[in-house]
């Protein structure tokens, strides 16, 4: 999963967190996340 994008959205109010992943299919998947929903990692893994 690789985030696309940190911050507003025009067609939504609030700061959003934007994911691209590829799904087991191959297809290409997108989610959005709002902002007061996320928690911060302190122990993250890098690819």
């Amino acid at each position: 999963m690789t985030a696309t994008w940190s911050g507003p959205v025009l067609f939504a109010p609030g700061n959003w967190l934007i994911c691209q992943w590829f799904g087991n299919d191959g297809e290409l998947q997108q989610e959005m996340f709002p902002e007061e929903t996320l928690k911060r990692a302190h122990n993250t893994l890098a690819a």
